[in-house]
């Protein structure tokens, strides 16, 4: 399927931006307040859409698939605090580990298109998601650019391997549930 990678990284962080007035209006909840990832990706009549507006639609969808993928799995990850972090610190080693080894993986990816999100311009023109600023999502992104890579300080905290597989299954499901 080919992508317009500046849309589909402007979809994917535009979940970020939604204020939480505005999450049940965009987003399909079942009975037990979980998004249906699947309702949301069916209101949209593909063949009917341009390029930038479907790779921006499955970049959203990939986003809000994934919170939901990680909200029910994420207890599968192993988490070794040998050095008796308290909850806080925890949550920011976790937090520092994950984010280096996703930039390790994807080696800089993003920066081929740091012009073209930053100039993105585009009416998505669609009523499913009126609710969602460009403008916000690429503000999000540039915030990302601007964000060091962190130091790790407690490399053994969680497997790389261990993750990294996380990631690739949840890949394959995303891949398969389109």
């Amino acid at each position: 399927m080919k992508i317009d990678i500046p849309s589909f990284v402007i979809g994917i962080a535009s979940p970020e931006t939604i204020s939480e007035d505005d999450f049940e209006d965009l987003h399909t909840l079942d009975e037990d307040g979980n998004i249906d990832v699947r309702e949301f990706y069916e209101q949209f009549n593909f063949k009917e859409l341009s390029l930038r507006q479907k790779s921006f639609i499955l970049g959203y969808y990939c986003h809000v698939w994934f919170d939901e993928y990680y909200k029910f799995n994420a207890s599968k990850l192993k988490i070794r605090n040998n050095v008796d972090l308290t909850d806080e610190e925890l949550g920011k080693a976790v937090k520092s580990i994950l984010r280096f080894y996703d930039n390790k993986a994807i080696n800089n990816f993003f920066e081929n298109y740091k012009n073209e999100i930053n100039s993105f311009d585009l009416d998505l023109n669609l009523t499913e998601i009126e609710g969602i600023s460009i403008k916000k999502s690429k503000e999000k992104i540039m915030e990302f650019f601007k964000d060091l890579i962190p130091d790790v300080e407690y490399p053994r905290l969680i497997d790389e391997h261990e993750y990294m597989n996380f990631i690739k299954n949840g890949c394959s499901k995303i891949i398969k549930s389109l």
